[in-house]
């Protein structure tokens, strides 16, 4: 490894560990690159990279996503979402814990991200199971367990950017998403049923007539509408991930401000904001990235990594299994969408060298990284239930662990299984 290599990847992670935001981190990394390098020609071409990083009409799908949630959950939509998830869910026995996956599974369908999904679903289930008699880390764990599954499913701002970063087909990435992030779900209710038998969990009473149920599955209908919406569009081919993004958006403002009213003129202000704030923030990553991956690139690391594969020969089954090790312990320290940026187009690329294919070494990745969200010391899913629930990590990480391996045997069956994610696609001719 070159000394500009080791000084690349020293400052990124020195700072990153110093709790510099990643952005910066990924800039200073760049510009001490190129002073120990004595490359300081290549400085005005890292802006450009910024910018061109930026600078990609898929991305244009990320505020639009990001301001659709927003919508949402400022339009009270989703006590509609729990209601239906609720007479559907509730009567299994540990119903409560059982109602909030369920509640994750349906709004991961609109928003496709897990902090979204903690921020909505977490306020009204934690307080709501702790009242019902379950321990506050144990309502904490199943919220956090739960939320991975929004950056899963469409319209997930993960398969988003790893398309748009790889240049995997957005629409094809969807679409072998859906049942890995359907088993994650799966996975996570059968172990709430086996601990709901060991622990007495209780069901949840509600009226389940034929009539009850025709009821709240009516008022869902609305707001089901909009994952409705983007998957037709986009695995339809009627339109990309862009206008489906911009689609929804207007169906949520629509639904928020004429159908609910549940949201006025003025409150959109803060609706806006919001969504611009965070939409910058993940595209000041995005720039960043890029400028640091090709600062990468200039050090030959994409034909170093792929170089070393081959020598390795070890074939499809043995490199993924590699590769899931090395994506589990990156999602352990960085984010998710830094990630995918700073080592998604070198590992795609070797990956495919390998045999692997690109499209389901995409959908292990997504899972490998969101599964990180849930192990510290990064672990932002799992710090974030831990705030709203007030339970100490030690008593959360405990709770968590069972999740934590359900959701890593679904990962090596998505992973041992390349069909479970490919065809659906492939049936859909992408």
């Amino acid at each position: 490894m070159s000394i500009g290599l080791l000084t690349l990847l020293g400052v990124f992670l020195g700072l990153l560990l110093f709790g510099l935001p990643i952005a910066w981190a990924m800039i200073a990394g760049v510009l001490s690159w190129m002073a120990i390098t004595g490359n300081w020609a290549f400085l005005p071409i890292v802006p450009e990279r910024i910018y061109q990083g930026m600078d990609s009409f898929v991305l244009m799908a990320v505020p639009l996503f990001i301001l659709a949630g927003e919508l949402v959950n400022a339009g009270r939509i989703t006590d509609r979402l729990i209601a239906f998830a609720n007479a559907w869910f509730g009567a299994l026995r540990g119903g409560l814990a059982q109602v909030n996956i369920g509640a994750s599974i349906l709004f991961a369908g609109i928003t496709g991200v897990a902090l979204g999904d903690i921020a909505a679903l977490g306020r009204v289930f934690i307080p709501a199971m702790v009242k019902q008699g379950y321990t506050s880390a144990y309502a904490a764990a199943v919220t956090a367990s739960s939320s991975i599954i929004g950056p899963m499913l469409p319209p997930s701002l993960t398969a988003v950017i790893y398309g748009s970063i790889t240049d995997v087909s957005i629409g094809a990435l969807m679409a072998a998403t859906i049942f890995p992030g359907l088993l994650i779900g799966l996975a996570q209710m059968i172990l709430v049923a086996i601990q709901a038998r060991l622990y007495n969990f209780p069901a949840v009473e509600a009226d389940r007539s034929p009539k009850a149920l025709a009821k709240v599955s009516g008022a869902a209908l609305v707001p089901l509408m909009i994952p409705v919406i983007i998957l037709a569009g986009i695995l339809g081919g009627i339109m990309t991930p862009t206008e489906a993004g911009g689609i929804a958006c207007i169906y949520a403002l629509v639904v928020a401000l004429f159908i609910y009213r549940s949201v006025n003129l003025r409150s959109l202000a803060s609706v806006f904001s919001r969504s611009a704030l965070f939409s910058g923030q993940l595209l000041i990553i995005v720039g960043c990235g890029a400028a640091f991956s090709w600062a990468m690139g200039m050090e030959n690391v994409p034909r170093l990594l792929s170089g070393a594969i081959e020598g390795w020969n070890f074939g499809p089954l043995a490199t993924m299994l590699v590769f899931n090790a090395a994506l589990l312990v990156l999602g352990m320290f960085i984010d998710p969408t830094a990630v995918i940026i700073l080592f998604g187009p070198i590992l795609a690329h070797a990956a495919q060298t390998a045999g692997i294919d690109p499209l389901h070494f995409g959908v292990v990745a997504i899972l490998n990284l969101n599964i990180g969200l849930l192990t510290p010391p990064l672990g932002v899913c799992l710090f974030a239930a831990e705030r709203m629930a007030g339970c100490g990590l030690g008593a959360l990480l405990r709770a968590t662990a069972p999740f934590l391996a359900v959701n890593l045997v679904a990962l090596a069956i998505v992973s041992a299984v390349p069909g479970l994610s490919l065809w659906l696609p492939n049936l859909l001719g992408f």
